[in-house]
This record gives structure tokens, C-alpha cells and sequence, in this order.
């Protein structure tokens, strides 16, 4: 249960909430989103390195739902009358008003922090009090299919993730989506010349911090800031572009092949690590037998 709530569900919920309103509150729940697709993969069951996770996100959660309440609250009782509703500043922590109940932006914001704590709950919970409670239930056999069909994922992320990685680098040409490019290149090169499946993740450690980085610094341009036009004509000379109704396709298949990118990169981490330990020390006859049997996608491939 934990691996599929930690590592699959909370960060989607994070993800969404912070894709619901440019603000510096969403950019919280986005970096929890990075972070924890960085660190999941590696803490596993580890439980006090879960609760170092988990509980900066229900403190933020619960601080954030109570605050937003409370702004609800008082709009609802000084209407357009309360001088800051329409402070700029207002918008930029990321205090929310019902401005059309067809879509309220509000709700979605609330109900995703909502079910981003309630989670968080449900996994301190399931280690307290034994980490399978519901395992002859329904849910025990959902999560059993669903850790079946995260096998499959991971094994269908390695054959994919070169892929998306080159979709990242042409979708949208700029500097700062050049390096994926360069690394797409670098690394069917190598896999040409050592015939290696591996070498089509060259500097995938410096590639998938350098995502890291360019999500937020994407997200940060997104914030609703007057920038200085020379910060503006900078952003543009690089390649950040502004997410709104106008937005092109190639501007949005970029963003959302990096995320993925991102995702995919994260999920297989561990390994690519445990890959790289057996090329380094491939000369070793002790070392096969000193390694954690996974039988992962690129052990099988080694092999």
C-alpha cells in the first residue's frame, strides 16, 4: 500500500493542485511533488524517512486548507467591498475567490490539498498499525494488481524514456531544452558504438536534476509578477513561454513531455543505479552473487 499511495498517488495529487493556480502556494506543492518523486523511489518502506516526507505535507496541507477557508470566509462576508481581493500580492501567495461556480478553481485547489493530506494520513497510518491491514480485502487485491501493473510500467518507462527525452529536445528548440537534445544525441551514439542499451541514458543523474530545475524555473515564470522587461526578453531569448489560452502545441507538448520525462526518469532510478554498480564492477566474479536479486528490466537485459 505504501509504495502505491507514497509513490504514485500523493504526488499526482500534489502535481494537480499545484497545476490549478500559478502561485507561491502551488509552488510548495510542486516542489513536494519533485522532491518526492526524487526520494520515494529510494526510502521504500523506511519509515522514518516516510515520516520526514509525510509530515511537511500535512502540516502544509492543513495550514494552507484552514488559511484558504478563512479568506473564503471573510470574501463571502465583505463581498467585492474588501479591498484585498484584488491585491495583486494576494494572488501571488495564491488566496482564491469563487469568481464562477462553471468552474471554480477554489474547489479543485481545496479538494486536491484535501486528498493530498488525507493520504499522507492513510500511509502514517497503514506503518502504525501494520503496513497491509486491508490485505485479504478488495483494496489488498486492487493494490496487488496495481503492483503488477507497476512492473510492467517501469519495464514499458525504460523502453520509452528515450524517446520522451527526444521528444523534449525537438518539441519546443531552445536553449533551455537544448540539453535534452544534446543528450538524445550523445546517447545513441554510445549505443551504436558499445551496442549497450544502457548508454541511451548518458548523464541521466545530470539530466534528470537539470528537469528538476527547469520545471520550476517554468513555474516561477508562470507566477503572476510584472518581471522587469529584460528579465522578459531574456526568458524569451532561452525558451520560457507563458502557459495560457494562446499557448501553442509545440510549447505544451514541451511541458508536459518534461514532466513525464521527469516522472519516468524517477521511477526507474534505482535502477539505473544498480545497472551502473554492475558495469563498474563487471569484472568481479563476487559481484553477481552479492547483489539484491529485483530481476529488473535492465538485469535482464545485462544478462
Amino acid at each position: 500500500m505504501g509504495s502505491f499511495l507514497i509513490g504514485f498517488v500523493l504526488p499526482l495529487l500534489l502535481l494537480t493542485a499545484a497545476l490549478v493556480n500559478w502561485s507561491l502556494i502551488s509552488l510548495v506543492d510542486l516542489i513536494a511533488f519533485l522532491l518526492i518523486q526524487f526520494v520515494a523511489p529510494k526510502i521504500g518502506f523506511r519509515f522514518r524517512r516516510r515520516l520526514l516526507l509525510l509530515w511537511p505535507v500535512i502540516i502544509f496541507s492543513t495550514f494552507v486548507i484552514v488559511c484558504q477557508v478563512v479568506y473564503l470566509v471573510i470574501w463571502a462576508c465583505k463581498g467585492y467591498k474588501w479591498n484585498l481581493v484584488d491585491a495583486w500580492w494576494m494572488k501571488l501567495i495564491g488566496f482564491m475567490i469563487v469568481k464562477s461556480w462553471k468552474s471554480p478553481s477554489v474547489v479543485y485547489f481545496l479538494v486536491g490539498q484535501l486528498l493530498a493530506l488525507f493520504v499522507a494520513l492513510i500511509d502514517i497510518y497503514g506503518n502504525n498499525f501494520g503496513l497491509d491491514p486491508w490485505r485479504d480485502s478488495c483494496w489488498g487485491h486492487f493494490l496487488t494488481v496495481v503492483d503488477h501493473l507497476g512492473s510492467h510500467l517501469r519495464v514499458a518507462s525504460c523502453l520509452l524514456l528515450p524517446a520522451i527525452q527526444l521528444v523534449v529536445g525537438i518539441s519546443h528548440p531552445s536553449w533551455v531544452f537544448l540539453p535534452f537534445f544534446i543528450g538524445s544525441c550523445a546517447g545513441v551514439v554510445d549505443w551504436s558504438l558499445t551496442s549497450n542499451f544502457l548508454g541511451l541514458f548518458r548523464w541521466w543523474r545530470l539530466l534528470q536534476l537539470y528537469a528538476c530545475f527547469n520545471i520550476i524555473l517554468l513555474y516561477v515564470y508562470q507566477l503572476p509578477v510584472n518581471f522587469p522587461s529584460m528579465f522578459q526578453w531574456m526568458a524569451d531569448f532561452v525558451g520560457l513561454f507563458k502557459v495560457s489560452s494562446n499557448t501553442e502545441w509545440p510549447e505544451i507538448c514541451a511541458g508536459f513531455s518534461l514532466i513525464l520525462f521527469y516522472i519516468m526518469l524517477s521511477s526507474i532510478q534505482c535502477d539505473l543505479e544498480e545497472m551502473d554498480v554492475i558495469v563498474s564492477s563487471r569484472e568481479s566474479s563476487m559481484t553477481e552473487h552479492l547483489l539484491p536479486s529485483k530481476h529488473s528490466f535492465f538485469i535482464r537485459e545485462s544478462r
